[in-house]
């Protein structure tokens, strides 16, 4: 079972918060939410259940123009998008640290952690790339409800922290990861703060959420290849899915021309 100090529940909403997970996209926050999950925390919040609920978009877009805007973003407005989760992980949360840091001074934060260069490359050869190649800018067009909202968005969560993608600089970029973990180490009292790197397995983890060591292995999840597998796999759903609904029409078409075809024949060959 996983640890939990007592906090105060809104009745709307009995879970509440207690794992920030706020390290940057491709420094090991997929297998710490499946870590996690193993300790007992259940699903965390993360891209990934934006992805799956496409819905959550509009909500999201709309506080993050209010933070660039400067306009007041308060913990009351993430119940309704966070308040079944204990953990947040990855974007959209992490743009607002500050405000979740805020809103639940109990929740323990674990701040994932990569060399820059690592990351860099990581970044380059996944998320980078599988937001703009022309089979993604073709399912998007095929899909315009799911993959055609949702691509424009995840480019808005990483445009936030690194600047224009379409114009991104190595320097400008590892700058801003580095700007982004002082801005957070900052913000969160060390007593409650774990900086975390992929490949320290179990130990510092569970001494800091004051939970018993699993005998499983620590999880590894979303490595690149992975990453790129999924991608091309969601792709090619759609493309099949596209496929599906116009070869319908086409076969009804054929049916029914080969059927009047038929019919005149046969009428002909009895005239």
């Amino acid at each position: 079972m996983a640890a939990s100090a007592p906090q105060t529940t809104d009745a709307a909403y009995p879970v509440q918060l207690e794992v920030l997970v706020l390290g940057f996209c491709r420094t090991g926050t997929a297998s710490t939410r499946a870590a996690l999950r193993i300790l007992g925390y259940g699903e965390s919040h993360h891209i990934g259940r934006v992805m799956m609920n496409p819905s959550e978009i509009e909500e999201w877009n709309a506080l993050i123009d209010a933070k660039i805007d400067g306009r007041n973003v308060d913990g009351a407005q993430f119940k309704e998008l966070l308040g079944n989760f204990k953990v947040v992980a990855d974007v959209p949360g992490i743009i607002f640290a500050a405000e979740l840091v805020q809103a639940y001074p109990q929740a323990k934060v674990i701040l994932t952690t990569r060399d820059p260069d690592s990351w860099w490359n990581s970044l380059q050869q996944t998320l980078l790339v599988i937001l703009d190649t022309r089979h993604t800018r073709l399912a998007r067009w095929l899909d315009p409800h799911g993959l055609g909202k949702f691509v424009p968005f995840a480019r808005k969560n990483l445009k936030f922290f690194l600047g224009p993608l379409d114009s991104i600089e190595e320097a400008r970029a590892k700058r801003r990861y580095r700007e982004y973990y002082e801005d957070i180490r900052s913000l969160v009292p060390s007593g409650k703060l774990l900086e975390y790197r992929m490949g320290e397995g179990w130990d510092r983890l569970c001494e800091f959420l004051n939970n018993d060591t699993p005998r499983q292995p620590f999880p590894h999840r979303n490595d690149s290849t992975s990453i790129l597998e999924g991608s091309n796999k969601q792709i090619y759903s759609i493309y099949k899915r596209w496929a599906a609904k116009m070869l319908l029409p086409a076969t009804v078409v054929l049916a029914v021309s080969f059927a009047v075809y038929a019919q005149t024949h046969c009428v002909r060959s009895t005239g």
